[in-house]
């Protein structure tokens, strides 16, 4: 595939970001030997390059680990078993008294240098937080996070992926005259369709992670929609239509 039609596929995400994957793909048909990506990919990302399916000369296929992972690493290949280049590691908050939270844990990793490309999910479970990371930086995170704030921490390897905790989320259907951005985030927030474009146009309504301000832009099945200061869902399935017509949307959300 020439570099400008993978471009092409993959707009309005950053293009070093991109070129740089289109390198990996490049020397995976050069050599025929499996190519990790060496880095974490949102659904805007990920989802298209395994789209393109027969357009490549190699196979593709992503990994995030967890159970309905939204950052996933990809591996380009011909044959034979992928094995991604991905560690899990728990950090443990030590402190009895204050509680941490996902930003917390994510914030604590970044403080230290580290790319938020190189972290994939990160999922909280009670005083612990399990972080799936590129293998390269995980003995880095191992011996140099010890607090997070004020709270001393410990950070281990997690050798069991069947205890992994998965993300937890709150159901409900919600109701949309269309899948409109503008309708999708009056339905999701409970504002008027005004106020919904006015959101938009303020850069605080994010799908698949891409900023979107056009009231009239699409929102596919499956989406993730990030709207600022109302959190964070998966909009996953049309699942009927109300007597008025309007459609019925399963909406999870965050928690």
């Amino acid at each position: 595939m020439k570099k400008e039609d993978f471009l092409k596929t993959i707009s309005g995400e950053d293009e070093a970001v991109i070129l740089r994957l289109f390198d990996r793909l490049v020397l995976a048909e050069k050599t025929g030997k499996t190519v990790y990506s060496k880095e974490f990919y949102t659904p805007g990302v990920w989802s298209k390059v395994e789209d393109l399916g027969n357009a490549l000369a190699v196979k593709v296929i992503s990994e995030g680990i967890f159970e309905e992972a939204e950052r996933r690493m990809l591996a380009f290949y011909t044959d034979g078993d992928v094995s991604m280049p991905i560690t899990v590691i728990c950090i443990t908050n030590k402190s009895k008294f204050h509680t941490l939270q996902h930003k917390d844990y994510l914030g604590a990793m970044m403080s230290l240098g580290i790319k938020r490309e190189k972290i994939g999910d990160l999922v909280v479970d009670n005083s612990k937080g399990y972080c799936a990371v590129c293998d390269d930086i995980a003995t880095y995170l191992i011996s140099n996070l010890t607090a997070i704030g004020h709270c001393p921490c410990e950070v281990s390897m997690v050798t069991d992926y069947d205890k992994l905790p998965s993300y937890n989320f709150e159901e409900k259907i919600v109701l949309t005259t269309s899948m409109r951005a503008d309708c999708v985030v009056s339905s999701v927030t409970g504002l008027s369709r005004s106020r919904s474009v006015d959101i938009l146009k303020a850069g605080k309504v994010l799908i698949n992670y891409n900023e979107i301000r056009e009231k009239d832009f699409e929102v596919t099945i499956p989406s993730t929609l990030t709207i600022r200061g109302y959190g964070k869902f998966k909009v996953s399935d049309v699942v009927g239509n109300s007597g008025s017509g309007r459609l019925k949307i399963l909406l999870k959300k965050f928690v």
